[in-house]
């Protein structure tokens, strides 16, 4: 009774821990996906959000009305995190899939997303005839990368600890108590055994 308690109590709480990261990592891929709004370019008179980079415009004081054109690798970055946030309300939702490989996966789709937030100077497609060295990588994209790492750091976390859990050894079923009447034969019956044993040694 008490190894299955204590399968029970692991299990409870191996599935409250699960359950708290996982909802961890969703808000900081929420705080990652908002980063569009923040700065990803500047020119350091001029800021342009991530809203921009992705999916073109950008003005200059009102004389530049379209700095930028649609660009798909900046766009991938913030889809591969929503594509991770909804890979994670899954795991949330149907536990069954919350395993190695679709934490795996994840861990795989946030990585990539970080390595394009990097890039998002590289991505970023321009709409003027000027040149990309007047733009310097702002901090959106930044704080964006920063996000990833700790939601792919949370998943392996979450990894370690299933691992340790279901490796903690389990205590052996306690012996069960013995009633008085009990405890009572078995001494009679040991004091009836050293008399035979005296009879046999007198005769």
């Amino acid at each position: 009774m008490e190894k299955e308690q204590q399968e029970t109590f692991m299990s409870k709480t191996e599935e409250k821990v699960t359950i708290a990261l996982i909802i961890l990592e969703i808000f900081i891929g929420l705080l990652g996906l908002l980063t569009i709004f923040l700065p990803a370019l500047t020119t350091g008179s001029n800021n342009f959000e991530g809203v921009f980079t992705t999916f073109g415009g950008g003005t200059d004081g009102g004389m530049v009305k379209e700095f930028f054109k649609f660009s798909f690798g900046n766009f991938l970055a913030y889809f591969l995190v929503v594509a991770s946030m909804v890979l994670s309300f899954i795991r949330l939702a149907i536990p069954k899939i919350d395993n190695l490989i679709t934490k795996l996966v994840t861990v795989g789709i946030l990585f990539v997303a970080g390595i394009l937030f990097i890039l998002c100077k590289q991505m970023t497609i321009l709409n003027i005839n000027t040149s990309m060295s007047i733009f310097k990588l702002a901090y959106g994209p930044l704080l964006a990368m920063v996000a990833a790492i700790l939601d792919i750091i949370i998943i392996g976390v979450d990894i370690w600890f299933q691992k340790r859990i279901s490796n903690l050894p389990l205590k052996e079923d306690a012996p069960k108590a013995i009633s008085e009447e009990e405890l009572r034969a078995q001494v009679m019956a040991e004091i009836e055994e050293e008399k035979k044993k005296e009879d046999s040694k007198n005769e």
